[in-house]
């Protein structure tokens, strides 16, 4: 597939298929799509991605997440068989830099899971609440000084595969 392709093919998966495991080789691609993002002054040593395939663990952030947000319990997962959540370092060289490298990182990873035919969606609310899980995030072995800023599912949709978009300017735009 071409970028292009990819890029008017991603779609936000919202029904994975919990029972369908997405093969290793699939996710070490996407790790690897996401570790090709750039990241600002090249500090790569101020991110962590954690590659989370326990059900114990995404239902342990969904309790806590449903508790904070004071709202019905529910799967902010959508059913995904793999989450990838990525960290920064507490210790950043630019206020706010880690949501864009966090950023770039998790639009490459999207792009490479469409790519390989595998659904996606990035993640950021259940990511924020278990930002304040600090027992949580250490069993996750996200390192000490380190929060989660957002995260990456994927997984094959039981509604099967997205199909590709025109691709328009759809944000105001303007040239000088």
């Amino acid at each position: 597939m071409q970028t292009l392709e990819a890029i008017a093919k991603r779609k936000s998966t919202r029904d994975f298929d919990p029972n369908r495991a997405v093969p290793d080789e699939i996710v070490d691609l996407v790790v690897k799509a996401g570790c090709q993002a750039p990241i600002g002054a090249n500090k790569r040593e101020s991110l962590h991605l954690t590659v989370c395939r326990s059900r114990e663990i995404l239902d342990e952030i969904n309790q806590f997440t449903a508790a904070a947000m004071k709202v019905d319990a529910r799967d902010f997962f959508y059913g995904a068989p793999v989450v990838i959540f990525i960290s920064a370092s507490q210790e950043q060289m630019a206020p706010g830099i880690e949501l864009a490298n966090t950023a770039c990182v998790i639009e490459n990873m999207l792009l490479a899971a469409t790519d390989a035919g595998v659904g996606n969606i990035y993640l950021w609310g259940a990511v924020q609440a278990l930002s304040r899980n600090e027992e949580l995030c250490a069993k996750m072995g996200i390192p000490e000084g380190f929060k989660p800023v957002s995260a990456a599912a994927i997984g094959y949709s039981l509604s099967g595969d997205a199909q590709p978009r025109d691709l328009t300017v759809s944000i105001s735009t303007n040239c000088i």
